[in-house]
């Protein structure tokens, strides 16, 4: 069995008998290993790795005033609740002007959603669309706003793929990898990691979505980017830890496949 087979078959026996939607990539150089790398999952935040890459491809500056009420990808308008966030420092600027660049970093460090919101309606769906088409990812959309519930219920989604994440990833610059390393949100890819591991990620959870892509430098094997995307009824604790095991897996083959 070659070190790629001996991989999926560790993937595949962490996940025996876990129902649900489960899409592993993993890149490094010139090599993947993959398991149903193209299947849709909803994107949650993970689409704000897009977002990110598309606000520092076409060089966007400036500032915007903070604001909680946003046009629907549906016509109309709706307000995005702070109930739903977890980034107070955002919601404590509304009505004051904030760089678009720290609010890039609130919507990555601490995932914040009105901050992602801030920064998508600055630069446009069209924006993340041309760039997203410049690296060929057509099965990565973002379509809409967070909390646009109105778009949501008429079919108006973010989707993304464990392959179209690992290319993603691959793809940021050195930039966005130094804001991506300072990630706070930890309980998927990087908890399965030893302590002190290096890793730059962007994960994405709702109820009944658990997603992450990190790039992982390891200090005795190549680096390599994994992309996790799970759709289950696993609770929340449980999706994110079974994101973990899959990470700490994928650390053991990988250090094992290139121990001298």
């Amino acid at each position: 069995m070659t070190d790629a087979a001996r991989l999926l078959a560790a993937w595949d026996a962490e996940l025996a008998g876990t129902p649900g939607t489960f899409s592993l990539v993993l890149r490094s150089g010139a090599l993947t290993v993959a398991r149903e790398p193209d299947l849709p999952h909803y994107a949650a935040s993970t689409m704000k790795l897009a977002v990110l890459g598309a606000l520092l491809a076409d060089e966007v500056a400036g500032s915007v005033t903070v604001h909680d009420r946003f046009p629907s990808a549906v016509g109309g308008q709706f307000t995005l609740l702070r109930a739903d966030d977890q980034d107070d420092w955002t919601w404590d600027r509304l009505g004051t002007d904030v760089d678009l660049f720290v609010l890039a970093d609130r919507m990555i460090t601490v995932s914040g959603n009105l901050a992602a919101d801030l920064v998508l309606d600055r630069i446009r769906f069209d924006a993340v669309r041309r760039y997203l088409d410049s690296l060929g990812l057509a099965d990565l959309r973002v379509d809409r706003l967070i909390g646009d519930s109105a778009a949501q219920e008429q079919g108006v989604t973010n989707t993304v793929t464990a392959a179209g994440l690992a290319e993603l990833m691959l793809r940021q610059g050195p930039d966005a990898v130094a804001l991506l390393a300072r990630q706070t949100h930890l309980d998927m890819i990087p908890a399965g990691l030893p302590a002190g591991a290096w890793s730059a990620s962007k994960g994405g959870w709702v109820t009944g979505v658990k997603n992450d892509v990190a790039l992982v430098r390891p200090s005795a094997a190549p680096p390599y980017v994994l992309a996790v995307c799970t759709t289950t009824d696993l609770s929340d604790p449980d999706g994110m830890a079974l994101v973990a095991r899959l990470s700490a897996v994928t650390w053991e083959h990988w250090n094992r496949w290139h121990a001298s």
